[in-house]
């Protein structure tokens, strides 16, 4: 059966063919990425009936995903032309981690976290439909590069990722696309539309060059660990940091996160008008030059974890003395207050995203190794807490705190204002750009795009407080593969910190009761993290030490 969805003006004509039947189909097993097996006799059939669909088509090239029941489907097809097949991880099935060979008929309903998407769960801590959405929009991304108009190309996959696949090509949610379409052996052409061409933005190129963590590294390093001259665990949290560092280099041992940035934006905020901080909006100006010139806590923790510091003025709104060490990349002299309008226009909250990714580029062309995160702007935590409620769904009294020492009225009324705003525009998480301009800050979208661009280089990003926990979930509602590079610094007094982390799926390094932002609680982990490498780097492991594996004595 062919199924047309085709829209005007063809740029590549792409036919979508799942891989013919394998037992587990028949037995209605979870096949996932680790369990691969090979096609039945009916699945060899099914693959022969798509080819001589696909017979008379001037293909010019045949795509597959490197598992072997869609290989061997691929290879029927191209026996058919003058073609070889190109193999990718990105056409793979949804990974399922544990859960796989597992009959669906003996899986049991899982409840949905609090805070949590059914979209974000990583079932079996394999990975999550949003994740396969991330990997699909970054296909659909290099389709566009590597073919030319009217060129016709096959991409050979499996149910669930060619299902999600057509959500991203038709800007549907998964769940919209008729599952009785795809069947084993069923074919779907689709023309990706050349009115519809690839973003060439900044945050486009960012956002596509986004790939999660590596599994197969994951694994390695989980192995690694166990082979160290140490009691399995003995480290623990060290050693769940240590495997996700060589999972986001894609290299066992991690490379040691070093040299270190920290990454600080400033900019001030309209809903300050409304009485959510005790403090004068004129004190942010003031702080931004105090930490350009070296005499903030900011200042002395990077000098002691031997961190550098960028410092960038996204949107302070009173003026200030020019300092050399202060770049100014100014998107609009405070945001408006979102009690009454949105904080910011889309075009607005693009441009401070793209201002985070610009200082990041910079920071890994002169040679960060890791990404820090730090923030300066007074009333900073009421858009923090606004942002957290909506990408939580958590109601805005249980994640706003008091930030720079609201007393119990205020912290009343500020979690009131933010309901207020809410109300007001309604923002919705799958719409992340409009949630951060509808309520979010300037460095907050700064951050978040600071934060995309040290995944997009593979690199570890150590998130702060509750500014830089909001601006990853909206890093992560962009590009959920994000939060394979997020390493969470510290809990903290705001009570946003921990909900926001919950999402994210992240456990903090320290909880020091700190909440003074600026890129403390980062710095302070800082050691940590490279000591989580440094580990894995240099320990002996029983082999290399001539040890015994096995205790004789507790």
């Amino acid at each position: 059966m062919r199924r047309v969805c085709g829209h005007r003006l063809p740029l590549v004509i792409l036919h979508l063919v799942r891989h013919g039947q394998t037992m587990w189909n028949v037995e209605g097993r979870l096949q996932g990425q680790t369990m691969d097996v090979p096609l039945t006799e009916t699945g060899f059939i099914e693959a022969a009936h798509a080819a001589a669909e696909l017979m008379d088509r001037p293909l010019k090239a045949v795509w597959s995903s490197d598992q072997v029941r869609a290989r061997q489907t691929a290879g029927v097809i191209v026996a058919r032309h003058d073609l070889a097949v190109h193999t990718t991880p990105m056409l793979r099935e949804q990974s399922l981690g544990y859960l796989e060979g597992r009959l669906t008929s003996d899986l049991e309903e899982q409840p949905v976290p609090d805070g949590e998407h059914i979209s974000e769960i990583r079932w079996g801590g394999g990975e999550s439909i949003a994740d396969v959405h991330q990997r699909m929009r970054a296909l659909v991304a290099e389709l566009r590069a590597e073919f030319d108009d009217e060129d016709e190309v096959v991409l050979v996959s499996h149910g669930d990722a060619i299902r999600v696949l057509l959500a991203v090509l038709e800007g549907r949610g998964h769940r919209e696309v008729d599952w009785s379409l795809f069947g084993t052996g069923a074919v779907h052409t689709y023309s990706l539309d050349a009115a519809e061409p690839a973003d060439d933005t900044p945050l486009a190129r960012t956002l596509a060059a986004i790939r999660p963590a590596s599994v197969e590294v994951l694994t390695e390093a989980e192995q690694l660990q166990t082979q160290l001259t140490k009691p399995p665990g003995s480290l623990g949290i060290l050693e769940v940091v240590g495997n996700r560092l060589a999972a986001m280099a894609g290299q066992c041992p991690p490379p040691i996160p070093a040299p270190a940035v920290i990454g600080l934006f400033a900019g001030d905020h309209g809903v300050c008008a409304q009485g959510v901080t005790a403090w004068p909006q004129e004190v942010t100006a003031s702080m931004l030059v105090n930490i350009a010139g070296g005499g903030a806590a900011i200042n002395a923790l990077a000098r002691q974890v031997g961190a550098t510091l960028l410092v960038t003025d996204v949107g302070v709104a009173t003026d200030y003395p020019e300092h050399p060490d202060i770049r100014r990349r100014v998107v609009a002299r405070g945001t408006r207050d979102f009690t009454v309008e949105p904080a910011m226009t889309l075009e607005q909250a693009t441009a401070a995203l793209e201002v985070g990714i610009e200082a990041a580029e910079e920071a890994i062309e002169l040679g960060a190794r890791c990404l820090m995160t730090g923030d300066m702007g007074i009333g900073n935590t009421t858009p923090a807490s606004a942002l957290i409620a909506v990408f939580t769904g958590t109601r805005p009294a249980l994640v706003t705190g008091r930030g720079a020492g609201a007393d119990d009225a205020m912290l009343a009324h500020k979690s009131t204002v933010i309901e207020q705003a809410l109300k007001l525009h309604r923002p919705k998480a799958e719409d992340p750009l409009g949630v951060l301009a509808a309520v979010g800050g300037l460095e907050h979208a700064a951050l978040a795009g600071f934060i995309l661009a040290g995944a997009a280089h593979r690199l570890p990003v150590v998130l702060d407080g509750v500014i830089a926990c909001s601006a990853a979930c909206v890093a992560v509602a962009l590009a959920p593969a994000v939060r394979d590079y997020l390493v969470s610094g510290h809990a903290g007094a705001e009570p946003g910190i921990r909900t926001a982390l919950r999402h994210l799926g992240l456990q903090p390094l320290v909880d020091l009761g700190l909440r003074l932002g600026e890129g403390s609680g980062a710095a302070v982990a800082l050691p940590m993290i490279q000591a989580s490498a440094r580990v894995m780097r240099e320990m002996a492991t029983f082999a290399d030490a001539g040890i015994g594996t096995e205790p004789e004595h507790g």
